[in-house]
């Protein structure tokens, strides 16, 4: 039996107690790690070895270091790294949320990292705008794990490659993870003799009766029927994402907005939202309302850990609370499904400045590998993990939490599918307690309706994978979508004084006076010459894993 202790400790490091003892590791690295994967580094110079190439790598601070393993740049894995990777890295610590005023500050102070690793396709083009980065086709081609990789994954290579048609970025190919959901409370539906709805028109009744008719039973008006704060699932449901296809050309699209505008609009006039939402920046007191027992439809973003610990939140709350896992209701465009983790993930680019760029490529190879991969999620054998039936079991799960599980930021890099995320969390629960096999079957269910060509992304194509925009279009896209936002926000709070034409209207005159002829033009051309080799929505249900 599986213990459920890594999904619920995952992430959560940062207060750990003591780290077990260093010896383990270092006393197994060279023997039980990757098998020589890459070559063990030498000594510089050695007599007889080639001198051991010297790189710096960005490595995301997130501050959920136990403070007794180190920092993220210093600590046993990144010695093991060393040890084991034929590379000398040094690591470059860069704040998570906000990497890129870090990345910033160091390339003008010539200090940047050469790969960096960053999540913002927006920066990684304005590297390559700037001419701060180096092609990547000749190192590839010399590569051996990572060349595979590609070969094996085609889409790393349309997605790496620039306007000038040469491979600028590095990637993970992560497979198909969920990472949005709709929620409902299946006991209210019950209580309350109400149907799953199929339509925003019914999920509108429901919602309805959901904050009207008193379905926690406790004589009081203070439930909500959905959340507008937070992960959203309104846009999702009306196709409002900005820009559509309509007559084979790329559109900057209104109705649609308008549409979804109106909705939330209703829904506010109602009464069935919380009131105070806009100021809910973060999502985090609808969360609170959703544990507490007050919300009947919840649309929330995470992985299994979080929808894990949540749904645990509820019940202690709310104990006789149960959920069911609800397909995005079905409106005039179409049905939709939320937008997922992208199966393919471009993350790495190399400085300009970097003064080994093999020794780059050698790194990429072996964080690529599937031994690298595997020990990045699991440890070392004997020493976190046994094979049982050919399935890892964790040896002592504290040791794991303490030494392992705060290891995401190393995978970074290469064939991630290998280990899915998704998978290894449903795996971890124990499905003979009554909570973790109805997150299991949630979960279940939440992959079978969400990646589904019949209920495909609303979008064109994934939002990791909208084509960069030159620096002057960039620019009026930024200044352009919070004030958009804004004024749409206002039509929905504001009753009759201030309608959702209104809105549309000031909203397309901003639009107009910002220069946004100049973004509609510059996608209808890109649609033009990319519809036949770029990776749009239908293309996302085709790869394999």
């Amino acid at each position: 039996m599986k213990s459920t202790r890594v999904l619920k400790k995952a992430g959560m490091l940062a207060a750990t107690a003591a780290l077990a003892s260093s010896v383990a590791l270092a006393g197994c690295s060279k023997n039980e790690g990757n098998g020589g994967v890459g070559g063990s580094a030498k000594p510089s110079g050695s007599e007889g070895q080639p001198a051991v190439p010297a790189i710096t790598v960005s490595m995301y601070d997130r501050g959920n270091v136990p403070p007794e393993a180190g920092t993220i740049v210093d600590n046993l894995w990144t010695r093991w790294v060393n040890e084991e990777s034929g590379v000398k890295v040094t690591y470059s610590p860069v704040p998570r949320w906000e990497s890129v005023v870090k990345y910033n500050a160091l390339l003008a102070a010539g200090d940047a990292p050469d790969l960096i690793l960053e999540y913002d396709a927006d920066f990684r083009n304005q590297l390559y705008l700037q001419k701060q980065i180096i092609p990547l086709d000749d190192m590839i081609e010399k590569s051996g794990e990572y060349k595979a990789l590609m070969e094996k994954f085609p889409l790393l290579r349309t997605l790496g490659t620039k306007s000038d048609g040469k491979i600028y970025e590095f990637g993970r190919v992560l497979g198909y993870i969920p990472g949005t959901f709709l929620f409902i409370r299946e006991d209210w539906l019950e209580k309350l003799n109400l149907k799953a709805p199929e339509t925003t028109d019914e999920a509108f009744e429901v919602m309805k009766a959901f904050a009207k008719d008193d379905p926690d039973n406790n004589g009081k008006p203070d439930t909500y029927g959905t959340n507008l704060s937070g992960a959203g699932w309104i846009s999702t449901a009306f196709q409002d994402t900005g820009w559509v296809i309509e007559d084979g050309v790329m559109v900057k699209d209104w109705e649609r907005v308008k549409a979804a505008t109106a909705y939330k609009k209703r829904l506010f006039d109602e009464g069935l939202v919380d009131k105070d939402y806009l100021t809910d920046k973060n999502g985090e007191k609808s969360l609170q309302d959703f544990v507490s027992g007050k919300v009947g439809l919840f649309a929330y973003s995470g992985n299994v850990v979080q929808v894990y610990n949540n749904y645990e939140t509820l019940k202690k709350n709310v104990p006789d609370a149960k959920l069911a896992i609800l397909a995005f209701p079905r409106s005039e465009y179409g049905r939709f499904s939320p937008e997922f983790n992208p199966p393919i993930q471009m993350s790495g680019v190399v400085n300009v400045k970097a003064k080994s760029p093999e020794g780059v490529m050698r790194y990429v190879d072996f964080m690529s590998a599937e031994s690298t991969i595997h020990t990045f999620k699991y440890g070392l054998p004997d020493v976190h993990y046994k094979m049982e039936d050919g399935t890892e079991v964790i040896l002592d799960q504290d040791k794991y939490d303490k030494e392992v599980s705060w290891l995401g930021d190393f995978r970074m890099l290469g064939g991630q599918y290998l280990i899915n995320e998704y998978d290894k969390y449903l795996t971890d629960l124990d499905q003979s307690k009554p909570l973790d096999k109805e997150v299991y079957d949630m979960m279940t269910k939440a992959r079978e309706l969400y990646i589904s060509k019949e209920r495909p992304v609303p979008s064109i194509t994934h939002g990791q994978y909208m084509p960069g925009l030159p620096n002057d279009l960039q620019f009026i896209a930024n200044n352009t979508n919070t004030p958009i936002s804004d004024l749409l926000g206002k039509a929905i709070v504001s009753g009759g004084g201030y309608t959702t034409e209104q809105a549309l209207t000031e909203a397309q005159d901003l639009w107009t006076k910002s220069g946004g002829a100049k973004l509609e033009q510059w996608y209808a051309q890109w649609y033009q010459e990319n519809k036949d080799t770029w990776v749009f929505a239908d293309d996302l249900y085709s790869m394999v894993f």
